[in-house]
């Protein structure tokens, strides 16, 4: 009797999880099948399924849109932006959370007040500042503009995470002769690898769907990402539905791929101050 109220909320809770799992997940499939299927098809059944796979809406996607350059250009401001975000988010929270610095709280407050700011906000100095600098229509540019927005909450998120690691272990540290680079490297950064892992995948999606830099920042075609590609492909082919899906499907494969080789860091990431 006693675990009958638990049951029942355990019930609810997987239906409820069930229910948001099949919402989500529906528009991706529906986007899947009919990237295999002609247009035709589409709007005559647009809940059929593919006769006979149509793989060659996946050739004209990839070979009339340039999506190999887009998509490249995606992975490296990506993966650029997710090492700058690292690169300086490390030492700044391991210096805001394990240093007894003067003025580290209004120096931690600034970096919040970044979270609350809109990049709407700030686009038109920010663009006439990179124009100044050499670095609009340029990946450089593009990744240090993402890397900044995204810094705030990687500081946020990795302090969080080292104000639970014990001081006892980083003295000891300090009493072997090691210097705080030493100290990030051999005893910080391996109990920081699932929360490091999860802001990976958090920074690389954001940068991934990022739709407001690129947009202002990357105007020349040779350097769009490939969501901004995929705006101006769905205009030129807006009359092939099928091309469409299939430029859509293969927009979503990296992230889909990043995210299923990390997801169990991901996961304990988020959890790794929970039971602290």
């Amino acid at each position: 009797m006693a675990d009958r109220p638990s049951r029942t909320i355990r019930s609810l809770s997987h239906s409820a999880l069930a229910v948001t799992a099949v919402i989500s997940l529906a528009p991706l499939v529906w986007v899947w099948v009919a990237s295999l299927r002609t247009s035709a098809d589409i709007t005559g059944d647009p809940l059929g399924l593919p006769g006979r796979p149509h793989w060659d809406n996946y050739v004209n996607a990839w070979t009339q849109a340039r999506f190999a350059d887009y998509l490249g250009n995606s992975l490296i401001i990506g993966a650029g932006t997710v090492l700058v975000v690292l690169v300086c988010a490390v030492p700044a929270a391991y210096a805001l959370a394990s240093l007894r610095l003067p003025l580290s709280q209004p120096v931690f407050l600034v970096f919040l007040l970044g979270l609350m700011i809109p990049v709407w906000s700030i686009i038109i100095p920010l663009f006439f500042q990179m124009r100044n600098l050499g670095l609009v229509d340029t990946r450089t540019g593009a990744i240090l503009i993402e890397a900044s927005l995204g810094l705030p909450f990687a500081i946020f998120m990795l302090r969080a995470f080292m104000q639970t690691v014990p001081p006892e272990i980083i003295d000891a540290a300090r009493i072997d002769g090691a210097g705080n680079l030493r100290v990030i490297w051999s005893v910080v950064l391996p109990l920081a690898r699932p929360t490091l892992q999860a802001l990976v995948v958090f920074e690389f999606m954001w940068s991934w769907n990022e739709m407001v830099v690129p947009l202002f920042f990357l105007q020349d075609e040779a350097v769009r990402t490939l969501p901004i590609g995929l705006t101006f492909f769905q205009g030129r082919f807006t009359s092939d539905t099928g091309v469409i899906a299939a430029g859509t499907t293969l927009a979503t494969i990296p992230v889909l791929l990043v995210y299923l080789l990390l997801n169990r860091q991901f996961i304990r990431g988020l959890t790794a101050g929970a039971t602290r």
